[in-house]
């Protein structure tokens, strides 16, 4: 068998790079462990550890003050702060010194790595990925435990990409610094301190690769496709001349000079085009006006989930956030959907045997409407203070509409009742993101206000491919015939009913779609922050005429499984 060269993570920051590795090694810090301590020496190892935690704090507090200018990072050095000073992380270290006689550097070594095991073993996926906050305190510590021994360690070499089991938010602050083309790493996910701090230097990287370091080796020459979380290590000379194309994003770049309004995109004979911003998190909606976006085409309400630490956020916190959202953008449509619990996307309550086809999206509002009408309250008593849409996720029946619009009107004369009258219109649309919805769109349309299309779930649903199972990735491919033909299907039918039509799934902030998009009959996307400039100016670079027969010819060399030459075309294809 050969030898495995494609391995597939967690893409936590969009990018495709072509270059040389460096395995990135730890730390390692020279120090005498013992466990025969006498009363004397334990009482001068907690002075020890005392001077330790302070300097520790000093250093953090010291941190904070320089990335005040960069809220996420400032907010990462600040929880740190605060689990530094946790008496029940202090307790353990101290005890293990008082009685087990232990030195300082092994009681702290101990203690680290039993609380790092219990927040791994929580199902929560959240609170394990911050189990590295646990290691990087460990670390600091340590480093002021010892400062004079230190181990000698490798100066990183520039314009590489960096592989590494897991990197700690320290060394993550501290690699940001350095010019790296891409980052790698064995563990991590979408929302641990790698993604965010990647996002923050605007370097391309992939997370969550499990055993990658073990692949590769120093000076091995790799593909990095941080947009589709794709590692090559033997990539062929046209994967490797399409990532020259592909340009690798360092840093989101406007669409147009913060001073004006939303830039007006046209293609290149004229037609408007809307693009809007996809928002993981409250922080990038002042990203998304200042670069100029039309609005947001997709707010994940389930960043709440990560940002509170109860199990469901309350309807004045809800509402607080969802304001604050609406006033940042300052008129322009904001397009909020309601929580899209279960399958990959946040836990249930429950182990379900097939989360994917099971209790999720609308489905579990609907089966929780207290639950449900907490945000639809929340998002209602918001709607005042800017252009609000709401989107429901998972629709496949016209009887889903129908309840979320009976708790619509529940909600509205509940909110009476307190002396809230709400007369704005706010429109209502639905995620196309199961076959049956899509196939189901001309019994829908006198129900809903607007259409926005989740690709990635309609994809896998579509070719019965799970999109997060690297064994059947090569069958996860947008450009079959069939997943085309019924995009298109779809925006003729959208469109008949003159009802708004948008795109807010992967495909919508991949460039190499834009033109084939246009050509399929979409005149709205929405779009990752980062490609937004990207995807703005080939929507500007080609005529609506010339996407079509684009269009069409893709269709053509789909239908004949000639996906090489489809990229091909696409690529050549100009004005």
């Amino acid at each position: 068998m050969e030898e495995k060269t494609t391995f597939k993570g967690i893409s936590a920051y969009p990018g495709t790079v072509y270059g040389k590795v460096f395995r990135w090694k730890q730390t390692k810090r020279k120090r005498e462990d013992r466990t025969d301590l006498s009363p004397d020496e334990i009482r001068d190892e907690v002075e020890l550890l005392k001077k330790g935690l302070l300097k520790t704090e000093d250093d953090l507090a010291d941190l904070v003050q320089k990335s005040k200018a960069n809220r996420e990072l400032s907010e990462i050095l600040e929880s740190q702060i605060v689990f530094l000073n946790d008496p029940l992380f202090r307790a353990r270290v101290f005890e293990r010194i008082a009685q087990n006689n232990e030195s300082a550097g092994l009681a702290l070594e101990t203690a680290v790595s039993s609380l790092y095991d219990e927040f791994q073993s929580i199902p929560d996926e959240f609170f394990r990925e911050r189990a590295d906050h646990i290691l990087d305190i460990g670390k600091r510590i340590e480093a002021n435990l010892y400062p004079d021994k230190l181990a000698d360690h490798t100066k990183i070499p520039e314009d590489v990409i960096l592989i590494a089991k897991e990197i700690t938010p320290s060394e993550m602050i501290q690699l940001g610094k350095c010019r790296l083309r891409g980052i790698a790493t064995d563990f991590g996910g979408k929302t641990g301190h790698t993604a965010i701090i990647a996002r923050n230097y605007g370097i391309p990287t992939i997370v969550g690769l499990k055993n990658i370091t073990s692949h590769v080796e120093d000076d091995d020459y790799i593909l990095l496709d941080a947009t589709k979380g794709i590692l090559n290590r033997s990539p062929g000379i046209d994967e490797i001349k399409l990532a020259g194309i592909r340009s690798e994003i360092h840093k989101v770049q406007p669409l147009r000079e913060i001073s004006d309004g939303p830039r007006e995109i046209k293609t290149k004979d004229g037609k408007k085009f809307s693009l809007r911003a996809n928002i993981d998190s409250e922080e990038e909606v002042d990203l998304a006006f200042e670069q100029g976006a039309d609005g947001i085409g997709l707010v994940r309400t389930e960043i709440l989930f990560i940002r509170y630490v109860e199990f469901k956020p309350t309807e004045e916190e809800q509402f607080a956030v969802y304001k604050r959202i609406l006033l940042k953008m300052v008129g322009r449509p904001v397009t909020f959907r309601v929580w899209d619990i279960g399958a990959d996307k946040m836990e249930n309550g429950y182990e379900e045997a097939n989360p994917f086809l099971g209790n999720r999206g609308i489905r579990y509002l609907l089966r929780h409407p207290h639950f449900f009408k907490e945000q639809l309250r929340a998002l209602l008593r918001a709607s005042e203070f800017g252009t609000m849409r709401i989107m429901l996720p998972m629709i496949t029946t016209r009887s889903e509409i129908l309840q979320t619009k009976a708790l619509f009107t529940e909600c509205l004369e509940e909110l009476k009742t307190t002396g809230l009258i709400i007369t704005k219109k706010i429109p209502l649309g639905i995620m196309v993101e199961t076959p049956a919805c899509a196939l189901n769109l001309p019994f829908l349309g006198n129900h809903v206000d607007f259409y926005s299309v989740g690709t990635n779930d309609l994809l896998q649903y579509l070719l019965a491919v799970e999109r997060n199972n690297h064994l059947v990735g090569d069958l996860y491919n947008p450009w079959q015939v069939v997943f085309l033909l019924l995009l298109k299907n779809i925006a003729d039918v959208a469109n008949s009913q003159k009802k708004p039509i948008s795109i807010c799934g992967e495909i919508g902030s991949d460039p190499m779609f834009t033109a084939v998009l246009i050509g399929l009959g979409f005149r709205d996307l929405s779009s990752a922050l980062p490609l937004m400039r990207e995807v703005g100016e080939k929507v500007q670079e080609i005529s609506s005429w010339k996407a079509k027969l684009l269009a069409e010819q893709v269709i053509a060399l789909a239908g004949e499984e000639k996906f090489d030459e489809i990229e091909s075309l696409v690529l050549e294809t100009k004005g």
